[in-house]
């Protein structure tokens, strides 16, 4: 059966004409196109006759009759202005008639379309001049023609996107014409399956022919069944353009976001949550306000309505005061008064909420049941708000003839316009939307695309349990979108074994997110062939971010060419991981300027590592500390636990280095002072409170996402503000989970096995440096040989391995600061040869005086040994110095403690609060003038006498 008239009035008037002037379908045709008026197709006039469309403006019109009149005999009054202005008119005021129930999608040619019928707005009726305004260019333009004739070539989807009311429809339907006016045009229906769309694009690349897809609003074509990766992959191969437009603000909401988990693990804050389909679009920005050559060149318009809205540029877009959005704006915001329309400002604002709440069109009982907690203050009761029939009246009356507040949508169903929604989010502190409106929303979705759309919203404003409720019915029906945003908020509360079986159902399923995320929680569970194998499956079924998990396994191998080919895929694809691998890569080699845009690029991509890494290159390297701050704060509120720490350390800094008001003269002077006095003048002044209890929270709340680091810091925090006690804990509990510098802390020699001596003062002291007596000299030469000894048994198993919280090896490497767990097995040696030399000394008749920093440390610790000695083993101390007669002072370890040694910096290095000291850059370093406290300097002599010869024995 034929496509049922549209305009049987028109077309039997066009048929009538037609067939009296005896002219052909192909004459006009070619007539036309002699004219160099408007183009007319065969096809175009054919579908005239039969009234299934009309003349897309009445340039078209007015070539026709020019034509027949021209090249017929037919008398004047059957082309009188008048009777085909008013045919023109009625066939325009038709609109589209009711859709009909089949999913079959609408097909004529482009250049026939009705741009009324495709979306574009109505302005207000002008006598004289077409329904539509003439079409001004816009500089977008030249953009998406380009857009369109390259998809033209190989298929594609171009997407123009943009404001409400910033003029997309008009520019994308005016492309389409100047582009691709001969391709057959498919128009699906919303929330439908995309089959017969598919279907009906490959039917006509089997003729040789091809078509354009028109999906004005995209959103509401976008899912599973409908417009998913393979339905726009087969239109792609059937050579098909799609042409989309869709709101910033609906963009925003499918744009590329990841997710953390509760336990703070990383391996699951890829599951991407935008849509496919966007990622693949070549999206062209259409801009509300206008340019100053837009302006221009509608300035030349004759057009009342035109020269209307251009007198308003100044404070609106020129499509947005034709589309009448300002006007109803204002018409809405300012209908509260005494005598006005508050209840129908009341319904409106429901409506409203509703949308941005996700709900689609809805009836206007549900809005009338929930606009009176809109009434429920003082101010609206004063207003004495009108009958709910004359509020509803107002709200759906159509003032200006080109739209109303309330849209109808569908049988007894309505819609806010839409640009009311999006001028509420972009208000400076827009409302948030009542809980009464969500849990409606969440009851009243019925459709799966409500549903999804009722969730994404609950779910952005971080109300999990009615996303999840309103998830849950289309998750288990086998929606996959809404299955992954189900697995997401399990996994946000910490339920990954529940979020397994959700990836299990999507993996089953075949969908390649579902391996990916089966992939991690194998990988989680240290099952890491059963990790890969589903992380190669999610590739092979053409899952880019599965190259990324690859591409790490292979290089924790060490098959460097395989990975080094799977990360450059990854990039290829735009892989969020990719970016933040390559960005680690160019900033070890110390090229900032492309580390910055491999950053950049994974942030945008909603990439949390990426983001904070982009953050401290800002803050470190560039010295951007603004935008670096405001980096940590979008990390952190993806749930980025180091970029929740970074904001703890920046704001309890800011608040001890830098007070409030004071001057940089000022802040000079407190640097030269002491640490101590630094502190406690902050504490005094009372300068860092606020910031301290800012730091306090951000180091808790970066705990609680598993930042163990953030723990220690807020000891430090606590420590640095007198609150020992709580600093303790602090250091305790990080210590039982494994924090080095915590587990090292406690591991700090103290001599706490002992007691000091009251050595009697009858003793007669000598002339020249106090030394230890024979006794305690032999008994610390013991502990230097055990020491020595155990620790050269420990390196046999250590070797080059990190030293670590949870493994015992024996000998000294494992108490000493956590700043040197990771030094190689020479440097291990010469901290053993540390003690040998000291043993040396003693045992060549000296005493053991430190020569650098690496023999200050074995002294700590084998003073500890030989205290340990002295009060737990008796009998072995009195074995070791057998023959050698007592003193008052043996084994007076505390003096050996205080004589032996310059200074106690080097234990310094065990205190958390310390923490990089170490560095000749610290400030701390630099005023306590400090030296070779770093690893790699221990071995160092403190000055040029105190070399030892090389020559001397050792045991390597």
């Amino acid at each position: 059966m034929g496509e049922e008239a549209r305009y049987p009035e028109f077309g039997a008037a066009v048929k009538s004409l037609i067939a009296d002037s005896g002219l052909t379908l192909d004459r006009i045709a070619a007539e036309s196109l002699k004219s160099r008026r408007t183009r007319l197709t065969r096809t175009t006039l054919s579908s005239w006759q039969t009234g299934r469309s009309r003349p897309r403006d009445s340039a078209a019109l007015a070539t026709f009759l020019s034509v027949v009149r021209e090249h017929s005999s037919l008398p004047p009054d059957r082309f009188r202005e008048g009777v085909w202005r008013a045919l023109y008119r009625k066939a325009t005021a038709h609109g589209a008639p009711p859709a009909a129930p089949t999913a079959k999608p609408t097909r004529s040619l482009a250049g026939e379309a009705d741009p009324i019928l495709l979306g574009v707005r109505q302005t207000r009726e002008c006598a004289g001049h077409d329904p539509l305004p003439p079409y001004v260019a816009r500089d977008a333009d030249a953009g998406i023609d380009r857009a369109l004739a390259a998809a033209a070539e190989t298929g594609g989807l171009v997407l123009i996107r943009g404001d409400s009311t910033s003029g997309k429809t008009r520019a994308a339907f005016e492309a389409m014409i100047r582009v691709l006016p001969d391709r057959h045009l498919l128009q699906p229906r919303r929330h439908s399956s995309f089959g017969p769309c598919v279907e009906a694009a490959r039917t006509l690349a089997r003729r040789g022919e091809h078509c354009v897809v028109w999906l004005d609003d995209l959103e509401h074509y976008l899912g599973p069944a409908q417009l998913d990766e393979v339905a726009l992959r087969q239109l792609v191969l059937s050579g098909a353009v799609l042409i989309a437009t869709m709101r910033l603000s609906e963009h925003h909401r499918r744009a590329p976001r990841a997710t953390g988990t509760a336990k703070g693990d990383d391996a699951y804050a890829r599951i991407d949550l935008s849509d496919p389909v966007l990622k693949a679009a070549h999206v062209v920005d259409l801009h509300r306000k206008w340019s100053d050559g837009e302006l221009a060149r509608a300035g030349k318009q004759t057009d009342p309505r035109l020269r209307e809205a251009l007198a308003h540029h100044q404070r609106y877009g020129i499509a947005e005061y034709l589309s009448a959005g300002p006007h109803l704006w204002n018409r809405w915001r300012n209908a509260r008064y005494a005598g006005g329309n508050t209840r129908g400002h009341a319904l409106v604002s429901v409506a409203i909420d509703l949308a941005r709440a996700g709900l689609g069109p809805v009836p206007i009982d549900l809005i009338a049941s929930l606009h009176t907690d809109y009434l429920a203050d003082e101010e609206s009761a004063m207003l004495m708000p009108e009958p709910l029939d004359e509020a509803v009246a107002w709200a759906t009356r159509d003032p200006l003839g080109v739209s109303r507040l309330l849209v109808p949508a569908g049988k007894d169903l309505w819609r806010p316009f839409e640009y009311l929604v999006d001028m509420v989010a972009q208000l400076p502190d827009p409302p948030p939307v009542p809980e009464s409106v969500r849990e409606a929303a969440v009851r009243h979705a019925s459709a799966v695309h409500e549903r999804y759309s009722v969730g994404v919203s609950c779910y952005e404003a971080g109300r999990q349990d009615m996303a999840f409720r309103a998830f849950l019915p289309s998750a288990e029906a086998g929606h996959v979108d809404s299955m992954l945003y189900v697995g997401s908020i399990l996994l946000d509360q910490g339920k990954e074994a529940a979020a397994e079986t959700w990836w299990r159902r999507l993996a089953k399923a075949g969908n390649t997110r579902g391996m990916l995320n089966l992939g991690v929680r194998h990988s989680r569970k240290g099952r890491h062939k059963k990790a890969e194998k589903w992380w190669r499956r999610a590739f092979e079924g053409g899952l880019p971010d599965a190259a990324a998990k690859l591409a790490q396994v292979h290089e924790d191998r060490g098959e460097q060419e395989e990975a080094k080919r799977l990360w450059n895929l990854a990039l290829e694809a735009e892989v969020p991981d990719a970016f933040f691998h390559f960005g680690l890569l160019a900033g070890q080699r110390e090229d900032h300027a492309e580390a910055e845009r491999l950053y950049l690029e994974g942030a945008r991509r909603g990439h949390r590592e990426s983001t904070t890494n982009l953050a401290k290159l800002y803050y470190f390297v560039l010295n951007r500390p603004e935008e670096a701050e405001k980096l940590y704060l979008i990390a952190a509120d993806a749930g980025d636990s180091v970029a929740m720490r970074a904001l703890g350390l920046i704001t309890e800094w800011r608040g001890r280095m830098y007070p409030a008001n004071e001057s940089a003269e000022e802040r000079e002077q407190r640097f030269a002072a002491t640490l101590g006095r630094l502190f406690e003048d902050a504490e005094r002044e009372g300068r860092w409170d606020t910031t301290a209890k800012s730091a306090k929270a951000w180091y808790q709340r970066a705990f609680v996402h598993g930042d163990l680091l953030s723990l220690r810091l807020l000891g430090n925090l606590y420590h640095r503000r007198g609150k020992y006690g709580k600093a303790h804990k602090c250091y305790r509990r990080a210590a039982e989970l494994g924090d080095p510098p915590s587990v090292a802390y406690f591991n700090r020699p103290r001599l706490a096995y002992t007691e000091p001596l009251d050595v009697p003062s009858t003793v007669e002291e000598e002339d020249g440096p106090w030394v230890p007596s024979p006794r305690t000299l032999r008994v610390l030469e013991a502990a230097l040989h055990i020491e020595a000894d155990m620790s050269a048994e420990g390196l046999r198993r250590l070797r080059e391995k990190p030293v670590t919280a949870d493994r015992w090896i024996g000998g000294c490497f494992e108490e000493l600061p956590a700043q040197t767990w990771n030094q190689g097995l020479e440097w291990r040696r010469l901290m053993i040869r540390a003690f040998d030399d000291l043993a040396d000394d003693i045992k060549a008749g000296g005493v053991p005086r430190p020569r650098c920093t690496g023999e200050e440390m074995a002294l700590h610790l084998a003073l500890e040994h030989a205290a340990a000695i002295t009060d737990d083993a008796p009998d072995l101390a009195e074995e070791f110095t057998e023959g050698l007669p007592a003193q008052p002072d043996d084994y007076d370890w505390f003096a050996c403690k205080d004589l032996l040694f310059e200074d106690h910096d080097v234990l310094m290095l065990y205190e958390p609060w310390m923490e990089g000291i170490e560095s000749p850059d610290s400030a701390v370093n630099q005023h306590f003038g400090m030296v070779h406290l770093r690893p790699e300097d221990w071995f160092k002599p403190f000055r040029p006498e105190d070399e030892r010869d090389p020559a001397r024995p050792s045991r390597y």
